[in-house]
This record gives structure tokens, C-alpha cells and sequence, in this order.
């Protein structure tokens, strides 16, 4: 692939250059459940691509036919809450009598982001076992910003 032929990507964030988007994208295909996948989102200072409130396919699960593979899931109590995200982006909701409509992206009910996305997260806490011991020896340690 030549430099010239990159195609062009309508999701790539203005903020990086054609090159490094690819270079990114391979990336994130290669490591999509490791935990390099995570360093690497902090090395760039992009921590907000795993925000669910601002990106909520994020939180979208495999494909599944729910009535063929989880018929168990098919139940009352599942009724407005089992959802399925189709390929062109209609989200069915299980009625009771939909069965067969249930295929698609398994949606997680009640979705939200674990913590906040902000500058904390690209830094870690000081342990306060290692804060005691410099505390034993005379010297203070402080912990990191944000961690207190």
C-alpha cells in the first residue's frame, strides 16, 4: 500500500493524520480484546474511544439469533429490556412475540460507561503500602494527582 492509495476513512478522527489512522485501525483489529488494546488507547491519550456515551456500539455484544442460540433469554421478564442491534442500525426490542425478529448485535441492558474519561486515567495510583514504607523511612510520597 502506498502512502498516496490510503483509503479514506470517514470515521477517522480529524485529530490524526491519514498514516497513523491505519496504522491504528491494524491495531485495533490485532488486539481488540488484549489488554495492549488498552495501553495503547493511553499512549495516544485517546481514552475517550471507549467512552459507550460517546461511542455506543462500543457496548454492542456478538451477533446472535436469539431464538436459535439463548432461547432461554426469550421470557416475560426479558420483555422491553432484551434488545438486538441489526446490521443497518434498527434496534428491535423483545415484545414477547418477536422470537424470530430477535437477530442481531446483542445490546447489554443498562450499558454505561465504568468510570469517568478524563485525564486520571492515563496516570496510576501510588500504592499505600509504598506510601507508608517511604513514611517508616522518613520520606514522603505523595499520591498522584486526582488518585486521592
Amino acid at each position: 500500500m502506498s502512502l498516496a492509495a490510503l483509503p479514506g476513512d470517514p470515521d477517522r478522527d480529524p485529530d490524526v493524520s491519514p498514516l497513523l489512522w491505519e496504522i491504528r485501525r491494524e491495531r485495533r483489529m490485532e488486539f481488540v480484546f488484549e489488554y495492549s488494546r488498552l495501553l495503547d488507547i493511553k499512549r495516544w491519550k485517546k481514552i475517550n474511544y471507549m467512552s459507550a456515551t460517546q461511542y455506543p456500539d462500543n457496548l454492542l455484544g456478538l451477533w446472535i439469533n436469539v431464538k436459535e442460540e439463548l432461547p432461554s433469554l426469550l421470557v416475560n421478564e426479558k420483555v422491553g429490556l432484551l434488545k438486538v442491534k441489526k446490521a443497518d442500525g434498527t434496534i428491535i426490542s423483545y415484545d414477547g412475540t418477536n422470537d424470530d425478529e430477535m437477530v442481531g448485535f446483542y445490546m447489554i441492558e443498562k450499558g454505561v460507561d465504568r468510570q469517568a474519561f478524563d485525564d486520571r486515567v492515563y496516570l496510576a495510583p501510588v500504592g499505600n503500602a509504598q506510601i507508608d514504607q517511604y513514611k517508616d523511612k522518613g520520606y514522603t510520597l505523595t499520591q498522584t494527582p486526582g488518585w486521592n
